[in-house]
């Protein structure tokens, strides 16, 4: 019979057993808090709170060293599989449609087709070069401030736009989604889990979560029926046409609900690691309100003095990297969601990165692994 075991990742290192196999697989990305500089370096750095993003599912090709020709090899030392099921699912075609999880998780039976014993080493698994990436960036210096300074002439007849800051940008749209849109977002939603932190990794490139008091929110994740869906689809183009980057640099949303004293402290969206990563850093936030607040709930910019009251269908757009370095921190747009104080804040965070994060993503290399 067809098996519906869905398999979750496993997340200790060294010191826990394998989890549960009901529990969904998490995507994590850390982000790193400090202190900017005039020029929005990152002069030190403190206790980092972290985000994360669940994947989305593309279609699998194999990478240039990946066993094509499906020939079985000798079996490489303590290479196993971690679940009984692995083997229907290597019959399923599992190894070709989630290359990522497949070659953690069931190694063994997917050796024959992609290496996947030798493949776990994610500095052979992850290389741009290795997953076909293209190597041209999504920005090079200078294409930050051309975007950005570019977006009243482009969209103002479309949106009403503030400009609130230039240096660093901060830029809001009002009226950016439609009724139709937000509420597309919102219902798809299927399961709602209270928002965590990053922990650590290990050698696999699988990375765990941890719950923080610095995050008090719930978050679900926009995917399949939620990415589908063609009103959902539409705000995905606006922000390819504001933002001009490829939906695949991008991650899958995630949707967020605070209720009354949730909050989530001052963070920042790029990560100490993020550069090492195939897909490169987040290089912007297309931050979408979902629902008016009553009270609280502001988006605020410590380091500018900013705060954006949350406002349903506006959209709130910022750089996370420098213009004259998309590689870069800008550590002046450390942010944080400041507690609701009165009604519910919907919104969503659509984290966009300097390369291909859809591929990336596919075979394990944005931290951790899609679920079957």
């Amino acid at each position: 019979s067809t098996l519906t075991l869905r398999i979750g990742m496993v997340r200790s290192v060294f010191l826990c057993s394998l989890i549960a196999l009901a529990v969904s697989s998490f995507i994590l990305v850390s982000g790193n808090v400090c202190n900017a500089g005039p020029d929005g370096t990152c002069e030190s750095a403190d206790t980092p709170i972290l985000t994360f993003t669940m994947p989305k599912k593309v279609v699998a090709e194999l990478p240039k060293f990946a066993n094509s020709e499906g020939k079985p090899r000798e079996a490489v030392k303590d290479c196993i599989d971690r679940h009984a099921e692995c083997v229907g699912f290597e019959k399923q075609g599992e190894c070709s449609k989630n290359p990522g999880w497949m070659i953690i998780n069931c190694p063994k039976s997917c050796d024959r087709h992609n290496n996947a014993c030798a493949l776990r080493d994610p500095a052979l698994r992850c290389s741009r070069e290795a997953l076909g990436i293209k190597t041209e960036p999504a920005y090079m210096p200078g294409d930050m401030d051309a975007m950005f300074s570019s977006i009243p002439e482009r969209f103002g007849h479309l949106y009403d736009i503030n400009v609130l800051s230039e240096s660093p940008w901060v830029i809001t749209l009002d009226n950016f989604l439609t009724d139709a849109e937000v509420e597309a977002i919102i219902s798809t939603q299927e399961r709602w889990e209270r928002s965590t932190d990053t922990g650590s990794a290990n050698e696999y490139g699988e990375v765990g979560r941890i719950l923080s008091k610095g995050r008090t929110s719930s978050n679900s994740w926009c995917r399949e029926a939620c990415e589908n869906h063609p009103d959902v689809r539409s705000a995905i183009n606006k922000i390819e046409e504001v933002t001009r980057v490829p939906y695949e640099n991008y991650e899958s949303f995630q949707v967020l609900r605070y209720e009354i004293g949730q909050h989530y402290g001052v963070h920042h969206d790029y990560g100490a690691e993020d550069r090492k990563l195939s897909c490169g850093p987040r290089i912007l936030t297309f931050f979408l309100y979902l629902s008016d607040v009553e009270e609280g709930g502001e988006t605020a910019f410590p380091n500018l003095n900013l705060a954006v009251k949350p406002k349903k269908g506006r959209g709130l757009l910022w750089p996370s990297t420098l213009n004259a370095n998309p590689e870069l921190q800008d550590a002046r747009t450390m942010h944080e969601a400041r507690p609701v104080l009165k009604g519910t804040k919907y919104a969503a965070n659509s984290w966009i990165h300097l390369y291909d994060y859809a591929k990336s993503n596919l075979w394990g290399c944005t931290g951790s692994f899609d679920d079957l």
